[in-house]
């Protein structure tokens, strides 16, 4: 089952033109979203109230959620791995 992947414009605004090229990319492999299935590393954070999960895009981590029964991924968060090391703990 493919997934439509949705993503916030705002996330690229302090990002270089070519690493949100680089990030866009990957986050076509979010089209099979779950860890284990499809390309890409991803895992599930724990501590959540919600169920979130991230993609490591080199030195860049993306944090999604997944609606399964609207086939969707929204992709809310895109950081570097300090940053999100400072806002999310360790993952």
């Amino acid at each position: 089952m493919n997934f439509d992947v949705l993503i916030l414009p705002d996330l690229f605004k302090d990002i270089s033109p070519d690493r949100e090229k680089q990030i866009k990319t990957a986050l076509k492999k979010l089209k099979e979203p779950y860890p284990g299935r499809g390309e890409g590393e991803k895992k599930e954070v724990k501590g959540s109230d919600d169920v979130v999960y991230r993609l490591r895009i080199g030195d860049y981590r993306a944090f999604y959620r997944i609606e399964k029964k609207e086939s969707k991924v929204y992709v809310f968060d895109i950081l570097t791995a300090e940053q999100a090391y400072k806002k999310y703990g360790r993952l």
